[in-house]
């Protein structure tokens, strides 16, 4: 059975080189999602274009993008992807306990976050078929239809990456295991 290639700028194909040392030169790695994507120049370029308009464009805050994904990758029992947000999460301000309820999959104790994150699951879930009384709890927390928008923009961006690291089993780096799932969040 053939394998997926974890590709480095050298191996990749040329149409990927370039986004790769982009990738590199921003976070002085390159995760393994990026290396298996840079085969299908495709996956890369899309996944690239739409997580920066994902975090450059929509009405969110950082900390809040990566409850949107967080909540996804949960909902898609996506463990790589779990960790990278919970790591951003952390990193953007998110009270641990913020990330363990939403790890666990109870309520979130913000309201508005609650709001943002249930949201964002039953729009996993129920792939977009959302009921009146969804959208009113939204818009109730203080989100505005055009964040819905932007709720759709980030789920579809977890759909890619949580489905590529499903099917090339990708496994959670060394510098990720402290925000691996099964562990608690500390402050």
């Amino acid at each position: 059975m053939k394998q997926f290639t974890k590709h480095t700028i050298e191996t990749a194909p040329e149409a990927s080189k370039e986004i790769l040392t982009k990738v590199k030169e921003q976070n002085g790695v390159i995760s393994n999602l990026f290396k298996y994507m840079a085969g299908s120049s495709a996956a890369l370029e899309g996944y690239s274009n739409l997580s920066k308009t994902f975090f450059t464009k929509t009405a969110f805050t950082t900390g809040e993008q990566n409850l949107i994904l967080l909540s996804s990758s949960v909902v898609n029992q996506c463990q790589y992807c779990i960790a990278a947000h919970t790591r951003g999460a952390k990193q953007n301000g998110i009270p641990s306990k913020t990330i363990n309820e939403i790890r666990k999959q109870l309520p979130v104790t913000d309201k508005k976050l609650n709001a943002l994150v249930t949201l964002t699951e039953k729009i996993t879930v129920n792939r977009g078929h959302l009921e009146a009384s969804d959208l009113e709890s939204f818009y109730n927390a203080g989100f505005s239809p055009e964040q819905v928008m932007d709720v759709i923009v980030g789920v579809s961006l977890k759909v890619m990456s949580n489905y590529i690291n499903h099917v090339t089993e990708n496994i959670i780096s060394e510098d990720m295991q402290p925000f691996a799932m099964g562990k608690e969040i500390e402050d």
